[in-house]
């Protein structure tokens, strides 16, 4: 009997293995609280990281460039319970005024026809931080060029009919500063949700995460739209990290216009390392930072 019950367990073991894992469904967005996710590009990718920190990741961001064709793989993310944030760089293959006349129009209806289709609600964050300068690799034109292009795309979308598309314009965190983020805004109507990109570089001047993001939070204030930090980092090796995460969590808690967060977990195209990995404090202070109720959705 012992051997027969013994055998069992391992077929019933072996089938669950060999059983397709059952899709997870994404989280929502809450009217109170928000999303916590990250650019996890270490090791071991998302499931290394959700490990490390004992959650699933709820916004996974990912780049793509603009002639990007696999869009279908986005319902990927959505299966697995996450929430994607598609980060669509314009430059260096086309520019704002290109995409304004007409000429990527063919592109853009592609990729909303294919998000159309993901399965569930998608981050579209395109040519994020339109606003770097010339010269910047992402450069792709003046602020009014740029205005027509996300008005072009906007409508695209609308017009295929990718309602669970939603458009981040997001510019860097610095510019809300100067009014330099503001001449790139092409109105409400055309805009879900405000993001801002904002580091704590290191060799820098220390910057709280309040003094990165409390102009750009204003500006959503103001335009009543629902904001994401889009991405944000500081030194993993630097000391007083954890305490600056504490101090993030703290600021969003109390700032309910922000309902979604994505760490840069990485290391910069200039070197810098924000791996949150490569240092244990590090590591747990943003694992307490994903597992405060706040957070945990």
């Amino acid at each position: 009997m012992r051997r027969a019950s013994l055998a069992a367990v391992v077929v019933v073991a072996l089938l669950a293995a060999a059983a397709p894992a059952q899709a997870v469904k994404p989280p929502v967005v809450p009217t109170r609280g928000a999303l916590w996710g990250a650019f996890p590009n270490e090791p071991g990718g998302i499931p290394a990281l959700q490990a490390r920190v004992g959650r699933r990741l709820a916004i996974v961001n990912r780049y793509v460039p603009w002639d990007f064709s696999n869009w279908s793989s986005i319902s990927d993310y959505l299966r697995t319970g996450h929430l994607p944030m598609v980060s669509w760089s314009a430059a260096p293959r086309t520019t704002a005024s290109a995409i304004a006349s007409g000429s990527q129009d063919s592109v853009i209806v592609a990729a909303a026809r294919a998000l159309k289709h993901a399965g569930g609600r998608v981050f579209l964050r395109p040519f994020y931080e339109f606003d770097q300068p010339p010269g910047h690799p992402r450069y792709i034109g003046t602020p009014s060029e740029v205005r027509a292009a996300w008005r072009r795309l906007a409508n695209i979308f609308h017009s295929v009919g990718a309602k669970n598309v939603r458009l981040v314009w997001c510019p860097m965190a610095s510019d809300f500063h100067d009014g330099i983020a503001k001449s790139f805004y092409p109105g409400d109507r055309y805009v879900n949700w405000v993001g801002a990109d904002g580091y704590n570089f290191p060799g820098k001047t220390w910057r709280p995460f309040k003094d990165i993001f409390q102009r750009a939070y204003h500006f959503t204030y103001v335009h009543a739209k629902r904001m994401i930090i889009a991405e944000t980092a500081s030194p993993a090796a630097d000391p007083r990290t954890p305490r600056w995460m504490v101090g993030a969590a703290k600021w969003i808690r109390h700032h309910t216009y922000v309902h979604a967060v994505s760490y840069f977990d990485s290391t910069s195209p200039k070197g810098f390392n924000f791996q949150v990995a490569s240092n244990a404090r590090t590591l747990a202070a943003f694992r307490a930072w994903g597992l405060r109720r706040y957070f945990h959705r």
